[in-house]
């Protein structure tokens, strides 16, 4: 025969009742602004919506591409490769743009790994003095995607896209690899750089234009 409970623990049961009770209430739940929650994920692609807004600022902020002038024919390897600056719907002749100035020209890509290495040494190395023009020429990539790394990393100096880069290749005798650089003289020729295959310090960049020169 079962014994009768205390009363001690009669009256303890309904207290630990409530305290559970009030424990479930005020436990903490998620809510729409954890961005682990579907709200939350939702509320971030609704920012990323923005996107193309944030690429035409990208755009502004580049320098001005190289244009010709409108009686100058297009000049070297280069002459009748056609390709448009970032972030506009002009289309150039890169020999032409690029005709009659010292100019390191480097090929690169959004996707290439050595590629956003590279970019921030460029871009320091066209703040050191006797820096000379340098220009990119984004190939086999997307102009958002480009324009999107050039921003993340601070990259102001101009690049073309939407090139044709397997004429860009033929033209300049170049592998199918990437970050390529070359320096283009004012007299047209082209000499692809070598040595170190991708920079990694301006003083580099500085001894390649000065041997090649």
């Amino acid at each position: 025969m079962s014994q009768p409970m205390p009363a001690g623990i009669r009256w303890l049961v309904p207290i630990l009742a409530v305290i559970v009770v009030l424990i479930i209430a005020l436990w903490p739940r998620n809510t729409g602004n954890d961005p682990s929650t579907g709200a939350g994920t939702a509320s971030a692609l609704g920012r990323g919506s923005d996107q193309g807004d944030s690429n035409r600022l990208a755009a502004g902020a580049l320098q001005p591409c190289p244009a010709a002038e409108s009686a100058t024919t297009g000049a070297g390897a280069l002459s009748g490769i056609t390709a448009r600056c970032l972030g506009s719907a002009t289309e150039v002749d890169l020999g032409a743009a690029l005709n009659g100035e010292s100019t390191l020209i480097n090929l690169w890509a959004s996707w290439c790994g050595p590629c956003r290495e590279e970019i921030p040494v460029l871009e320091a190395y066209t703040h050191t003095p006797d820096a000379i023009r340098i220009v990119g020429i984004d190939v086999d990539d997307s102009s958002t995607a480009a324009l999107a790394l050039l921003t993340e990393l601070g990259a102001l100096y101009p690049s073309f896209g939407d090139t044709d880069a397997d004429a860009l290749r033929a033209a300049l005798a170049a592998p199918p690899v990437l970050p390529l650089s070359f320096l283009l003289r004012p007299d047209g020729s082209i000499h692809r750089i070598t040595t170190p295959a991708t920079f990694g310090d301006p003083t580099q960049i500085h001894r390649a234009v000065r041997e090649l020169s």
